[in-house]
């Protein structure tokens, strides 16, 4: 496998769901945005691994590789995990970018599309509990500072009060989110990477929508359009490169989940 510099490579988590290919979406709209890169994509759970990838690159003598780590709520074991898979491929500290959720102007991205979303349902904001979906871990009895920084800067961009924390594993528990709220309008933000089993299966049957709610379900953070920009701003801006000036088409712009909504 030929490698050409310079390289991005994108690190997701991965997915025990077959066929599925967390972070296809987003290195599909990276590599409009970056064409002057190579885009590959790699997982720490899933194949190809992130550090067969890296292997790959340096037999092949890449010099000039980037490394984004496509999470949005990493813990302390992820940091130290990517950090020591870049160490261990010789590459300088600062290859390995910030992670998805550390991105310049990603508090104002998901406030943009939670209020497009808003204002398509009719805005009735006042009327609409939010819920933020995250991984979590089974030990977790409360939401990471992280976490909770966000909620306190969503709920100040979108001025909503009715903004809550949610998590697949841990607590408080996704399945449990009607016990935070008596409203029946409900809409969920999975920051998640793309169509593995949590977003295809897991989150929708925690939330189990009843006939007297109205339930919304964002696509997964991971697949949006925007995302991808964001990061792609922060490489041109720190390498210098020209600008790319990208729109994506309307198909570009098809997204799983499609941001449906129950009758």
């Amino acid at each position: 496998m030929s490698v050409c510099d310079p390289v991005l490579m994108i690190v997701a988590h991965g997915t025990r769901r077959t066929g599925a290919v967390p972070g296809g979406m987003f290195s599909a709209h990276l590599q409009h945005l970056l064409p002057h890169f190579d885009i590959r994509l790699s997982f720490l759970r899933s194949t190809p691994s992130a550090g067969n990838v890296l292997k790959v690159m340096t037999r092949n003598s890449a010099s000039d590789v980037l490394v984004f780590p496509l999470f949005f709520t990493p813990g302390a074991g992820l940091v130290a995990e990517l950090s020591a898979l870049v160490a261990d491929a010789r590459l300088e500290a600062d290859a390995l970018l910030p992670f998805a959720g550390h991105l310049s102007g990603y508090d104002r991205m998901l406030a943009a599309r939670i209020a497009q979303r808003l204002k398509a349902g009719g805005n009735q904001k006042d009327k609409t509990a939010i819920f933020l979906v995250a991984h979590g871990q089974k030990q977790d009895i409360c939401p990471s500072p992280e976490m909770q920084q966000l909620r306190a800067i969503l709920s100040h961009h979108l001025d909503h009060d009715e903004i809550y924390n949610v998590q697949i594993d841990g607590r408080p528990s996704l399945a449990n989110w009607r016990n935070v709220t008596r409203c029946r309008n409900a809409l969920f933000v999975p920051l998640m990477t793309g169509d593995g089993a949590h977003c295809r299966i897991d989150i929708p049957a925690s939330v189990n929508s009843r006939s007297d709610e109205k339930v919304g379900m964002l696509a997964p953070v991971g697949t949006w359009w925007e995302l991808s920009s964001l990061l792609a701003d922060h490489v041109n801006c720190g390498r210098h490169h020209r600008r790319i000036s990208f729109q994506p088409s309307q198909s570009a712009r098809t997204e799983f989940g499609a941001d449906h909504v129950t009758p």
